[in-house]
């Protein structure tokens, strides 16, 4: 069964299990599609709302983006499960002769790339929505503002989390460039986490 299909207290048990997945990707990932989940929430509650009225299409776009978002983090978090069990069947491939020794080394190398691509995607997606956090806590229904700032936090944990498992990943890469190209978009992106986050709560005084 695909990992989001299954009742909350099933993937939790199952996190928690001796099986190596769903592991910390997949919860980046699940973590990342609460908050975005919370601001396309604020949304939703914010429409048709008395003196909201001037806020209506910058919501309806905050609701579109947020939906997208959690849509795709949602498959993300199964893809985070998928790309580990192709990396575990990489290494379990034959390495009697050199020709297989270097179709497994080939296999182990676009594993690990995968393996990182995947969590490098959920720590972008979880950083595009600090915006739509923010607007919502700024611009939303004023009663739903915490829950506003909770998608904020929520998305910073994700970044977190989900640069943690690109990292791991990259430390097997060989491809120094890409190695080199990644960490510096993440680097990029961490920069302004702390001050993004802190900036959203203060919103509630």
């Amino acid at each position: 069964m695909n990992l989001v299909e299954q009742r909350v207290i099933d993937f939790v048990a199952a996190t928690a299990s001796k099986e190596p997945t769903p592991g910390g990707g997949a919860i980046a990932a699940l973590t990342g599609a609460t908050g975005a989940a919370l601001a396309e929430m604020v949304a939703n509650l914010t429409f048709g709302k008395k003196g909201y009225e001037e806020v209506q299409s910058e919501m309806e776009e905050l609701q579109t983006k947020a939906e997208a978002i959690r849509n795709r983090m949602l498959e993300l978090s199964q893809a985070d499960a998928d790309v580990f069990n192709i990396f575990m069947n990489a290494l379990g491939l034959p390495k009697n002769t050199d020709e297989e020794k270097a179709t497994r080394t080939a296999a182990i190398q676009h594993a690990y790339k995968d393996a990182a691509m995947v969590p490098f995607e959920i720590g972008e997606l979880a950083y595009q929505t600090f915006d739509l956090a923010e607007l919502a806590s700024k611009k939303g229904n004023q009663n739903l503002i915490t829950d506003g700032i909770i998608a904020a936090i929520n998305a910073r944990a994700a970044v977190k989390a989900a640069f943690l498992n690109v990292r791991i990943n990259l430390s097997g890469i060989k491809d120094e460039a890409f190695v080199a190209n990644v960490t510096a978009k993440m680097n990029a992106i961490e920069q302004n986490l702390d001050a993004k986050e802190a900036a959203i709560i203060s919103l509630y005084k």
